[in-house]
């Protein structure tokens, strides 16, 4: 038993520095984890402010890192206690970010392939499907043929709450003449966007944050500026009628597109949205 103890020993002496193959393969996990924490955080963030911050911060990192091994000690251990007090900078700073990062975690799409006794833990929701989204298209080619405007946003993954200003909450099933009634010009709902989640209208009159993209057409108005901007902040997608050229835009992964036909904006709609094909 002693030399099987002895490689033992030996064998866990060598996994603490990392020299076996076993702590080079430990080694490799915790890159690729913190690597795919880094991109899931880049995935939320894109397109806002907080990428700027980020970048600053790692810059600030790299260049301790490097004044650390080049021995200066005295402006390695200043700019190490400001990194120190940057935790709670970056807290601050990226709290919203944070808060949907963690949503994300604990959201059902991302636990679907855990065993199931996890996934019953979990409540269940229903999503917006091809029958919902034949009613939001039909609903929106009508509006557009009386030339009114319209906006609506499609939630997928990423929340809608903690970038939206202001809501009037409603709980409905979807219907294209609801949708209409919402967008008619003397409906008290009609300004701001509507809300759709998991198969439901789940909110009116809602104010979304507006790009700032100075690259955008001079005629395009505040509903399209609007339908980007939720784009850029989630993975939502964003409807609009154009009130002036009396056709539907879509908007999705922050680009904005003219669908020349219902079908091709279903299509668009139903990839986005992951919609399954029906059954032939």
């Amino acid at each position: 038993m002693e030399p099987l103890a002895s490689l033992w020993a030996s064998g866990l002496e060598d996994f603490q520095h990392g020299t076996t193959w076993l702590g080079v393969l430990i080694g490799l996990l915790d890159y690729a984890l913190v690597g795919f924490i880094i991109y899931q955080l880049y995935r939320l963030t894109r397109g806002t402010s907080a990428i700027p911050v980020f970048l600053g911060l790692l810059a600030i990192y790299v260049f301790w890192q490097l004044i650390t091994a080049l021995g200066l000690n005295l402006l390695s251990d200043l700019l190490g206690q400001f990194i120190g007090v940057g935790v709670i900078a970056i807290l601050i700073v990226f709290q919203q970010e944070l808060r949907t990062f963690l949503l994300f975690i604990g959201d059902q799409e991302f636990l679907r392939q855990q065993p199931a006794w996890l996934r019953n833990i979990l409540p269940r929701r229903a999503d917006t499907g091809r029958t919902e989204v034949n009613e939001i298209i039909d609903a929106l080619y009508r509006i557009a043929d009386r030339g009114e405007g319209a906006l609506v946003v499609i939630g997928r993954k990423s929340p809608l709450q903690t970038h939206i200003s202001s809501v009037t909450p409603i709980d409905a099933r979807i219907s294209a003449p609801l949708i209409e009634s919402i967008f008619f010009k003397n409906s008290p709902l009609h300004d701001g966007a509507l809300l759709i989640a998991y198969g439901r209208m789940t909110g009116v009159r809602a104010v979304l944050p507006v790009t700032q993209r100075p690259d955008l057409p001079a005629e395009w108005g505040m509903r399209h500026r609007a339908a980007l901007g939720i784009t850029e902040a989630t993975d939502a997608v964003a409807l609009v009628v154009s009130e002036e050229h009396r056709d539907v835009r879509v908007a999705i992964g922050s680009e904005l597109r003219v669908a020349p036909s219902r079908s091709e904006l279903l299509g668009l709609v139903h990839e986005a949205l992951e919609v399954a094909a029906p059954n032939t």
